[in-house]
């Protein structure tokens, strides 16, 4: 019965995103599930501003009083939020322009305002930015200059290891959105063979947000997003509604172009689940894409997550079926697993510091402290708390 009511509100969720952030999209029928859950679902997937604004227009016959006034109020705040971000996007990328930096701007605001119908209602809680892999230096100094930081407590070698390894930073600032300047758009333990540089090639230069920028082609913008939600297996569903709004959106974009251009880069069942997935859930594209048996049951271990309800799964720095199977080569899969096992992360610079001259060690050190002295550790903690009899 509770997976039964947890479809329910998954089937709804999906419904009443998909009327506020697809034009022509069907109206759900029927009586909706427990309202309480279906607005926790909706928060838990980042997709709240469209269930309050679908709530509001098609179903005010079934709110309550207190829903009839609080759904209002927060869409006012969620609208805030989304000015706020644009504003501080646009003060970012005039940042960089003014010092020579080329700046492509990713997801966040440029994907709601140039796909979504209302782009107010698309949440942002990171902009993130690509850079040239040459100017993460300069870029990192301009965005310290205006205020930002790396996280408290990273270190010199940290900071390092992430450069190496993680394809990305995150910088923060009080009362300001974190920054995610990105020079490659998947971690590279990971092992997508992407190339970064045709990205660049084929990306226009424009004005945005009252700025020079750079935008990337549809077909790599959509390849982005693909590549995100399978980091991440899409585990929320406001990435999923933005790969169907993007289609919605884009209805002529390439996709056997970007099929192939992804195959050549060890990617192609990213992208394939991608599209199979907005195909099953938000009925986009009309054609079901063409997906192999590995590829299938990707999306059923997604699908069924969704319906479960389950916890966020495990990030892409641990060895997981999931992105085992993403990978379609052999030597892509042993590459993944030789760098996400050999690779020291900052969680091995923080829990074992070692003098500069011995850092050559975290390589070996890392399997036996990954995988006998931290499960160890665990134990004896949990032993610890074990109420005495």
């Amino acid at each position: 019965m509770a997976k039964l009511r947890t479809e329910q509100v998954l089937s709804a969720l999906i419904a009443l995103s998909r009327l506020a952030a697809i034009p022509g999209s069907p109206a759900p029928s029927g009586k909706l599930p427990e309202l309480g859950s279906l607005l926790v679902a909706a928060e838990c997937h980042d997709t709240a501003g469209f269930v309050a604004k679908t709530l509001l227009s098609h179903y005010a016959e079934q709110l309550s009083d207190d829903l009839l006034e609080g759904l209002p109020l927060y869409l006012e705040g969620v609208r805030i939020d989304a000015g706020r971000a644009e504003t501080q996007l646009a003060e970012l990328l005039s940042l960089l322009a003014g010092r020579g930096l080329p700046v492509m701007p990713i997801k966040g605001p440029l994907l709601a305002r140039s796909c979504y119908p209302d782009a107010t209602l698309r949440p942002c809680l990171d902009l993130d930015l690509m850079v040239h892999s040459d100017d993460v230096g300069h870029v990192v100094g301009a965005l310290i200059e205006a205020g930002f930081a790396h996280q408290i407590g990273l270190g010199a070698d940290e900071i390092a290891a992430l450069r190496r390894y993680a394809g990305e930073y995150i910088l923060f600032r009080p009362n300001s959105l974190p920054v995610e300047p990105h020079w490659s758009p998947a971690p590279w333990t990971m092992a997508f063979d992407v190339d970064v540089e045709a990205l660049w090639r084929r990306a226009k230069p424009a004005e945005f947000l009252g700025a020079l920028c750079y935008l990337p082609s549809p077909e790599d913008h959509l390849f982005l997003l693909a590549l995100h939600g399978a980091k991440e297996q899409w585990h929320r569903l406001k990435w999923l509604l933005d790969v169907a709004v993007f289609l919605s959106a884009h209805p002529s974009v390439d996709l056997e172009g970007l099929r192939t251009m992804a195959a050549a880069q060890g990617c192609r069942r990213a992208v394939d689940l991608a599209l199979l997935l907005s195909h099953q859930l938000f009925s986009i594209p009309a054609a079901a894409p063409a997906a192999d048996a590995a590829t299938k049951r990707l999306a059923v271990e997604v699908l069924e997550r969704l319906e479960r309800g389950a916890d966020v799964p495990p990030g892409p720095y641990r060895i997981t079926r999931f992105h085992w199977r993403l990978h379609e080569q052999r030597r892509d899969r042993a590459s993944y697993a030789v760098r996400t096992l050999l690779t020291p992360r900052v969680p091995h610079y923080r829990r074992l510091p070692l003098p500069s001259g011995l850092r050559w060690l975290y390589v070996p050190l890392k399997l036996p402290w990954d995988n006998v002295v931290t499960p160890t550790l665990h134990l004896v903690r949990r032993l610890r708390h074990l109420p005495q009899k």
